[in-house]
């Protein structure tokens, strides 16, 4: 019986080596953000100004509009939306 309750008991997991990202994943995830903060600068260009946690309901909607539009015009990818309307709140609106 003392053999079956150590069979039952699991192992505890190896500790595993950190991970270190290589230069190649260092230097795309650069890009990446090089290519977003340009993204949002054009957009900044175009009129789409930081939204500043304004509770009324219409400016909320003129501000979401805004940014849906510019991001048409300058052909944002859509996987990069939400990361550049992000970009575009200010600090209350985010805490």
């Amino acid at each position: 019986m003392e053999g079956m309750a150590n069979a039952a008991t699991p192992m505890p997991a190896p500790p595993s080596a950190p991970i270190i990202p290589t230069i190649s994943e260092v230097a795309t995830a650069t890009n990446d953000v090089v290519h977003l903060v340009r993204l949002v600068k054009s957009m900044r260009e175009m009129g789409c100004e930081p939204y500043s946690c304004e509770q009324d309901a219409e400016v909320a909607g003129r501000w979401i509009r805004k940014v849906e539009k510019t991001m048409i015009q300058i052909k944002i990818p859509y996987d990069l939306r939400v990361d550049c309307a992000t970009q575009l709140l200010s600090d209350g609106v985010m805490t």
